[in-house]
């Protein structure tokens, strides 16, 4: 009877310790917020769903320690105040280590001044250099807008020949006015005349006005900076007011989504984009990226499905790099050391000035055929 004891208390003891002797690693909390709602959903919904892609594809492979990362959602609705909510949510609800998104560089910097107060690492989209000046615990994946406008600056310049443009933005987001600045004086520079600089809120839908001025201007080209369905109303009531069609259309990397194309239809045909991304490379890290998310989504990723992949797969190489027992500042430490990360978007590699401010070169696009054609 004894020994039947001995043996019934060993098997109760190992049974006990087996989930110690099997656990795996430990949960990395992660805020994934985005303009799922709203205006700015063009560009959200596709950068959240390729960042929850990376994300899982972290886990599957395997983080150090055999740690997994927690989701934790929210949606912007690409207002400032939703992001302030959703930052302090993160932090002290769901005790984030990391936070990635939102969209926009206003969202952006109204969530960052929370993030750098309560110190958790925010890793945002937005091109804004103001981003990481709010403090040592902001990062941004997105080049500044001089960086990438050059890029069609040179294509309306060197290739197009356009030497007279009219501009027209959105004056209600401060990175349209940064790349519409950046475009400015890149084409003056260039010996360009600006015919017309025409400013509008995106929350207008009417555009007879505008559209009727601007289609009697006499210029080459017209750049508009907006999001994606706006513009491409525009685009289309511009032309129904008889703009010319030798006139040239040429926009920012917000024209890189399927949802421009989609709501444009032949109006946006033959406009040329400036865009972060191209699903049209064939480096094979792109390639099993487009296979990926076509398989989980059913659809290409477009340009913002590129920078949400590219953005996620900076926090995981951060987080793989603190080791087996990450937290929030040895997070943030890898990042800021993070420098020529080989990444989907343009040139292939991602690197970052002394002042946190990213550059990975532009791809140019042209629609044709309802869909985006790489260029030269």
């Amino acid at each position: 009877m004894a020994i039947r004891r001995r043996h019934t208390l060993l098997a109760a003891a190992l049974i006990a310790a087996a989930p110690l002797v099997f656990a795996q690693g430990k949960d990395i909390p992660v805020g994934v917020f985005n303009a799922m709602t709203g205006t700015y959903a063009f560009g959200g919904v596709p950068i959240q769903n390729a960042m929850k892609l990376a994300l899982e594809e972290a886990n599957a492979a395997g983080l150090p320690g055999g740690n997994k990362f927690k989701i934790f959602e929210g949606d912007t609705a690409g207002e400032k105040g939703q992001t302030i909510s959703l930052v302090n949510q993160f932090i002290k609800r769901d005790n984030a280590m990391l936070i990635i998104g939102p969209t926009t560089s206003g969202e952006a910097l109204a969530g960052a001044p929370v993030a750098n107060e309560l110190k958790v690492p925010i890793l945002a989209i937005g091109s804004s250099p103001g981003i990481p000046a709010t403090g040592p615990w902001a990062f941004k994946i997105q080049a500044t807008p001089v960086d990438i406008m050059n890029f069609l600056g040179k294509l309306a310049v060197e290739k197009q020949g356009v030497k007279r443009m009219v501009t027209i933005i959105d004056q209600s987001n401060d990175g349209y006015v940064g790349q519409k600045d950046a475009l400015i004086a890149y084409m003056k520079g260039a010996g360009a005349t600006i015919v017309a600089d025409e400013k509008f809120v995106s929350t207008e839908s009417n555009f007879l006005a505008l559209a009727t001025k601007v289609s009697s201007m006499q210029t080459d080209a017209i750049f508009i900076a907006a999001p994606a369905e706006v513009a491409a109303n525009l685009i289309i009531q511009i032309r129904q007011a008889g703009l010319d069609p030798k006139v040239k259309i040429f926009g920012p990397s917000t024209f890189g989504s399927l949802g421009f194309i989609k709501a444009g239809g032949k109006a946006v045909e033959g406009t040329y984009v400036v865009s972060d991304y191209s699903p049209n490379s064939t480096s094979p890290q792109n390639q099993a990226f487009v296979k990926a998310y076509q398989a989980k989504y059913k659809s290409m990723p477009d340009n913002w499905a590129g920078m949400g992949y590219a953005l996620a797969t900076v926090a995981v190489q951060a987080v793989r790099n603190a080791g087996p027992n990450p937290d929030r500042q040895k997070i943030r430490d890898e990042l800021a050391k993070l420098n020529n990360v080989s990444m989907v978007l343009g040139n292939g590699t991602w690197s970052v000035d002394e002042k946190r401010n990213p550059s990975y070169g532009g791809v140019l696009l042209q629609v044709k055929d309802g869909t985006f054609v790489s260029i030269q």
